[in-house]
């Protein structure tokens, strides 16, 4: 662990779902199991964010409805903690404290003519407060009820507490999209500067386009991967303007140094300095991994005639872009529904300044930012901020002052990571 991982610490607190020892009861009888909705991988908790308390729930289920309700109960399970070293290669692991974890009242009911309980909400508290993140501790716990059995081998949560790399869920984009719902937010309205930025891995770089969106608007300012007479997995930023005349003229930026391997993560920020006094353009910088891979001027061409791009306006009312309606600003999105960005994302922000090479590079800059110690407020520059860590669900939180959320098309698929 390097010294500002040291500092800035992270903890995990996951669940993971383990098959019992027990050899009892492999018919498929009605029994009740834990619900596999909930079977996730580790989900993090955050206590270098101040984030001390975490509540995880949990879903029982059987397979046919019955007449009369189920009561259930949990129970903890420390017996258990053995099967979990063995099946995870953890001899070190402990059982968490009680006092960690009361629960004592965490009881639900599966209705009559129901196949699924209520949420059973388990919470942990004081997480930073004693706990020794050298060591894995771990909560095992059992569905118990007087009404019907159990599935041994799905019976058992087991809770984890451990510590956390500094990003840790990712959402997968494949055929999804998401945006912003800016309204009147002029922060982000005829920028002239401003840096994009994303830390993104790509799976797969053979859409039927052949082109994989970051973010951006069409036919104005784009981030891109792929494009005709392009390498499938070369980053692109395109952009475009229209002259007094309502003439379009087009550019781009991009160099074989702009690929992606397939499978490797970078973090990506483009910059944006523009301004009345850019007779060429704005400057564009392309940053991989912090470190320069290509630059131009934002000067856009038609046939014989060139105009210089001296900003951008993202502040477009969002829409479905049918019908004549303008293009607006999307993630995993472009032009079409074929043009989603085959991969996972994380750690997305909008700056309403051009970001310095050093700025760029410092210290866990690329995996996580943390708001100014006095005030507890992230920098004003910062117009939008979507760590894509939520681990479930389908609006991803803006962490900026502004609070201008995500919505996904739908819910997309969920990954833990371990970055850096």
């Amino acid at each position: 662990m390097n010294k500002y991982k040291a500092i800035f610490s992270a903890f995990v607190l996951g669940f993971v779902l383990l098959s019992s020892c027990n050899n009892e009861g492999t018919s498929f009888d009605n029994q009740m199991f834990i619900d596999g909705d909930t079977y996730k991988n580790e989900v993090r908790v955050a206590t270098d964010e101040n984030m001390s308390e975490m509540t995880k729930t949990m879903t029982v289920s059987i397979a046919q409805p019955l007449d009369y309700d189920i009561e259930i109960s949990v129970v903890k399970s420390p017996e258990l903690l053995d099967t979990y070293r063995k099946a995870y290669y953890d001899e070190n692991a402990e059982l968490l404290p009680e006092k960690y974890c009361d629960i004592s009242s965490v009881k639900s009911v599966i209705k009559s003519g129901f196949v699924s309980s209520s949420e059973m909400e388990f919470k942990f508290v004081n997480l930073n407060d004693g706990l020794d993140y050298t060591k894995t501790y771990v909560l095992p716990v059992s569905i118990v009820s007087d009404k019907i059995s159990a599935l041994p081998r799905a019976k058992t949560m087991y809770f984890v507490i451990k510590e956390a790399a500094l990003v840790n869920d990712a959402a997968y984009l494949a055929s999804n999209c998401a945006w912003p719902e800016w309204g009147s937010f002029n922060e982000v309205k005829d920028m002239t500067h401003f840096t994009l930025e994303a830390l993104v891995q790509g799976l797969a770089f053979d859409n039927e386009s052949s082109i994989h969106t970051i973010m951006g608007i069409e036919d104005c300012f784009l981030l891109r991967v792929g494009d005709a007479g392009l390498a499938t997995n070369q980053l692109q930023v395109a952009y475009a303007a229209k002259d007094d005349e309502d003439k379009t003229y087009r550019g781009s930026i991009t160099s074989s140094n702009l690929q992606l391997e397939k499978g490797k993560w970078y973090h990506i920020a483009v910059t944006f300095d523009g301004g009345e006094d850019k007779a060429d353009g704005a400057k564009i910088k392309v940053y991989f991994d912090g470190k320069l891979r290509a630059e131009g001027n934002c000067k856009a061409e038609t046939g014989d005639n060139s105009f210089a791009i001296k900003s951008v306006n993202f502040m477009v009312n969002h829409s479905d872009e049918m019908d004549g309606k303008p293009r607006c600003f999307w993630i995993g999105y472009s032009y079409n529904s074929e043009r989603w960005f085959d991969g996972l994302m994380s750690e997305v922000r909008v700056w309403k300044k051009v970001l310095s090479e050093e700025e760029l590079n410092a210290p866990n800059h690329f995996y996580k930012l943390y708001p100014d110690s006095s005030t507890g407020q992230f920098d004003e520059s910062l117009v939008a901020y979507w760590k894509f860590n939520e681990g479930k669900g389908a609006i991803i939180k803006d962490w900026s002052i502004y609070g201008n959320d995500l919505t996904v098309d739908h819910d997309p698929a969920w990954y833990s990571v371990s970055l850096p």
